[in-house]
């Protein structure tokens, strides 16, 4: 877990702030699990992953109470991040095949080679390039 800001205390501090942490035992803790990180890492059981340092961080959770919380902050913020990107691909796409539904009788009639052909020839050189069969060309893929 070698990142440039892995407890470092420019970026763990300004976390801090925003999670409403205490400051001072944050300072102290920081220290104190860069010792032990250096310890884990001359054992060959450094943590490699923010899940694996919440890990590790669990059996010292009194200790390091500020560090973990700001850590289980970060990896639910995390999660919910990642739950929100795939929800909202999903609705993206799902709304897509809704028009193409909806439009069935449209798509079915599509020369989809044709569709194809021209659109690979727009990309070649949109600004040559002015039969579009009624499809203005904005420089954006179509979806």
């Amino acid at each position: 877990m070698e990142t440039p800001t892995f407890l470092k205390d420019e970026a763990v501090l300004l976390l801090a702030t925003a999670y409403d942490s205490n400051i001072e035992n944050l300072k102290q803790e920081l220290h104190q699990v860069r010792v032990v990180m250096e310890k884990k890492k001359r054992e060959k059981e450094c943590p490699t992953t923010l899940m694996e340092m919440t890990q590790c961080l669990d059996r010292y959770q009194d200790v390091f109470c500020e560090l973990f919380r700001l850590y289980n902050g970060v990896e639910k913020l995390h999660l919910v991040i990642k739950t929100y990107l795939r929800s909202a691909m999903t609705e993206t796409r799902l709304s897509s095949l809704t028009v193409l539904s909806i439009e069935s009788k449209r798509t079915k009639s599509l020369d989809l080679d044709k569709f194809v052909k021209r659109l690979t020839m727009l990309d070649k050189d949109p600004t040559k390039n002015t039969d579009t069969g009624g499809f203005k060309y904005t420089g954006r893929v179509i979806r």
